[in-house]
């Protein structure tokens, strides 16, 4: 060892020669150079509870086991190196590898499992890691949640000594994420849903995931979503159309959920929790006309049930729509020629909506029709026009008017914005 010694301190008097004016090659006790490496070694405490790659349902929760040969990311100073798990004791494993960079003892460090999981860049978990799921638990293919959404993180100081590299004190990896199993259902949790695929927003309207269901999951399915959510949208294409709805006020946690999600679809209601009920359910504020993702919507559009008390000019009713009672994760507005043309045609209009020169062509309107009267609302029994807002930015305004059997829309120049017609407000979720 002696001798080992004499010949390192030897070749570094040696490199201190040849390049005296290099301050970059003075390096501190503890610390190596840049592209070298040395061996690391460490115990990381990684618990029992959801969610590695080995896990299987037990009962409410989920039982996890690590495996000997996984990839660990550890990240320090900006650089990224891969651990392998050498053996696992209950909730301990023992990770190895080589740490390469300027590695200084008391470094920060960042250590990410699943090493794919993580950015080394930043020491973060990957924005995009959630992106596309496929509803399913365990597998292969690197797809399930347990080999590809299973991701935990923790941080701790580096220890380098003798050559050598470790962790100070004990570092503990906490889950990163919470896995959801959903049963999907209709409004009245009587019938499956069987999805295409689903599409999970959060508060923002940010997109936290598209999960295409395996086969044997469209039905029930195994989603990894983020704790920071405190609203999750579940936006669902089937065979038969479109379904909805949403669940607020959530604080989550890196743990294991089982739920039922009740999918509404046109024709259904929204309540003023933002929360989706069956036709017809007292309380309701709108009914969804409307299922899709659109420019002008994230999720669909839903028309007022109960229409302004008195008629108004363009001004107020634009006020009063965009003053309706806040809806959480929805945007109250006059409606255009376009949302109610796409709510008309969603319940089935019989007839074409088209809008060509300054008309809309008349349209029966009985299933929009019907669908009101399922929710209880009294459909005019005359003729009434209802304000529309501007039509893809045209000068002029339109109305529409509503009677027993047709549709039609007529445009106004501007000199007529003080003419008073009722107001039905245009809910965009």
């Amino acid at each position: 060892m002696r001798t080992t010694k004499f010949f390192l301190m030897a070749a570094l008097a040696l490199t201190f020669a040849a390049c005296s004016n290099d301050d970059n090659d003075m390096l501190a006790p503890g610390q190596t150079q840049m592209g070298e490496g040395i061996p690391f070694r460490a115990t990381i405490s990684i618990g029992e509870s959801a969610a590695t790659r080995a896990l299987s349902e037990s009962g409410s929760g989920l039982e996890a086991t690590w495996a000997v040969g996984e990839r660990v990311a550890m990240i320090h100073n900006g650089v990224s190196d891969e651990m392998e798990v050498e053996s696992v004791s209950g909730g301990v494993a023992t990770i190895t590898g080589t740490v390469t960079g300027s590695p200084s003892d008391g470094d920060d460090v960042t250590v990410i499992y699943p090493y794919d999981a993580a950015d080394g860049a930043t020491g973060n978990v990957r924005s995009d890691v959630l992106a596309n799921q496929n509803g399913i638990l365990t597998g292969t293919g690197g797809t399930s949640i347990a080999e590809k959404y299973d991701v935990r993180k923790g941080t701790g100081k580096l220890k380098v000594s003798g050559g050598e590299a470790s962790l100070k004190g004990n570092l503990a990896l906490d889950n990163q994420f919470c896995i959801f199993k959903l049963t999907l259902k209709d409004i009245e949790g009587s019938a499956d849903v069987e999805a295409q695929y689903m599409r999970i927003y959060n508060q923002d309207n940010e997109e936290l995931t598209l999960v295409k269901p395996a086969a044997g999951y469209s039905k029930v399915m195994y989603v990894a979503l983020p704790t920071t959510a405190t609203t999750l949208k579940f936006a669902v294409t089937t065979d038969a159309g479109q379904y909805f709805n949403m669940a607020s006020g959530l604080t989550l946690s890196a743990s294991y959920y089982q739920s039922t999600v009740k999918l509404a679809t046109v024709g259904d209601v929204i309540l003023p929790s933002g929360k989706c009920a069956k036709a017809g359910t007292s309380g309701a504020v709108a009914m969804i006309g409307y299922l899709g993702k659109e420019s002008n919507c994230t999720n669909g559009l839903a028309l007022q049930l109960n229409s302004s008390p008195v008629k108004k000019n363009y001004a107020d009713a634009k006020t009063y729509a965009e003053g309706l009672t806040a809806i959480p994760g929805g945007t109250w507005r006059l409606p255009t020629i376009g949302d109610l043309t796409y709510m008309m045609k969603a319940c089935k209009v019989v007839g074409d909506l088209n809008v060509y020169d300054t008309k809309l062509q008349l349209a029966r309107i009985d299933g929009f029709k019907n669908k009101i009267l399922a929710n209880g609302i009294t459909w005019p029994t005359e003729s009434n026009y209802y304000w529309t807002d501007l039509y893809d930015g045209d000068r002029y305004y339109a109305q529409i008017n509503l009677d027993g059997t047709n549709a039609d829309a007529r445009f106004t120049t501007t000199t007529m914005l003080t003419t008073e017609f009722k107001v039905l407000g245009c809910l965009a979720f």
